[in-house]
């Protein structure tokens, strides 16, 4: 209980300086003593459930993203019906290259808790700085990732920006294999613009190579499957 107290806390923590609120100011928020907003943050004391309420309302973020936590084993991840990729899974992670910064964008997806048969919830934080505080994030994304005989896919929207809605299609993810490569389409700002590009969906953090920086590139062959179908398909 304690660890999960800290857990929890730690995570209040980033959302607020994300949102650059003061200790006082999420306090006042939520007509609370600074003090106490302090052992909240440091796991000193347990937090009730409306509180948790109070503090993500007032956070502009779901309670789920507050209250997660990677539990060491899911039973609804474990679930013949779960595509082999995805089976266990937690959390995974998203690479794209954009030539505009010349740089990876990296996002983290945290799978938080089972919708209907073949859809979970999740969370997308996109563009993040460090993978230990992933949270404090240029984007972050709500919605679902739904599973089909061959097909994955991952449906968000911007917390933000409602308008901004992103869609990842990952094809046979009944292939267990460590990466899979996706479809990204969804819309890009500076400037605002309909985009699509290829991902790089991962089980685990990629170390960032030259080699992974080559290969998020759109390659001649992208290119000449580009004209000949005179769309952006994935087929690796």
């Amino acid at each position: 209980m304690e660890n999960l107290a800290y857990e929890i806390g730690k995570k209040i923590k980033i959302f607020r300086n994300k949102k650059k609120m003061t200790v006082q100011e999420l306090a006042d928020a939520i007509c609370k003593s600074k003090a106490t907003i302090s052992k909240y943050e440091n796991g000193q004391i347990a937090i009730d459930i409306l509180t948790l309420y109070d503090i993500a309302r007032a956070l502009g973020v779901h309670v789920e993203q507050v209250l997660y936590s990677e539990p060491e084993s899911s039973d609804n991840l474990k679930s013949g019906d779960i595509p082999s990729f995805f089976r266990n899974l937690m959390r995974f992670y998203v690479y794209f290259f954009d030539g505009r910064n010349k740089g990876i964008i990296r996002c983290v997806i945290d799978v938080l808790s089972k919708a209907e048969d073949n859809s979970y919830k999740v969370m997308m934080y996109m563009n993040i700085y460090d993978y230990e505080h992933y949270q404090n994030c240029e984007n972050t994304y709500w919605g679902f990732l739904r599973h089909y005989d061959v097909l994955s896919c991952l449906n968000v929207t911007n917390n933000d920006m409602p308008m901004e809605q992103v869609m990842i299609n990952i094809l046979a993810p009944s292939l267990d294999t460590p990466t899979k490569w996706g479809l990204f389409t969804g819309i890009s700002a500076r400037p605002l613009m309909p985009v699509a590009t290829k991902v790089l969906v991962s089980k685990k953090i990629l170390a960032e190579t030259p080699k992974l920086v080559s290969d998020l590139h759109i390659s001649k062959e992208d290119i000449r499957l580009l004209k000949l179908y005179n769309m952006l398909p994935v087929t690796q």
